[in-house]
């Protein structure tokens, strides 16, 4: 289950749904967090004891039932800057940065250059 606790509800999440089918992933339960700047510093200092601002976090947990279950948290502030900086569209950054949440769960790390080539083939691969 994708939920979405915002009040614009995206039709991005038959998207995800299929990246965790073609992964193989067996995430029950993925729950995006939007959230500012100032948010997501105290949770990346809090959780990984770092200062810089970052456009997404994903936490991996596991509930009482033993089903795996995932928190990504998009800082909303640095979608807004990177949309200007990449000169894309807010919607087009935020669905990256969703993907690249969602690769994280699934394993891939950022140091690897495999996180980035399928970051830009599920944006635009239709799957």
């Amino acid at each position: 289950m994708i939920s979405f606790y915002f009040y614009y509800n995206f039709s991005f999440k038959n998207k995800i749904e299929k990246i965790l089918r073609y992964e193989k992933s067996n995430f029950k339960k993925i729950l995006y967090i939007f959230c500012n700047n100032k948010y997501i510093s105290t949770l990346n200092c809090f959780v990984f004891k770092n200062t810089k601002w970052t456009d997404v976090i994903t936490l991996k947990k596991t509930d009482r039932n033993k089903n795996k279950v995932g928190e990504i948290y998009i800082n909303i502030d640095m979608i807004k800057f990177n949309s200007i900086v990449f000169k894309k569209t807010f919607y087009e950054e935020l669905k990256r940065v969703m993907i690249h949440g969602v690769l994280h769960l699934i394993g891939y790390e950022d140091n690897n250059k495999q996180i980035t080539e399928k970051e830009k083939f599920y944006v635009l691969k239709n799957i």
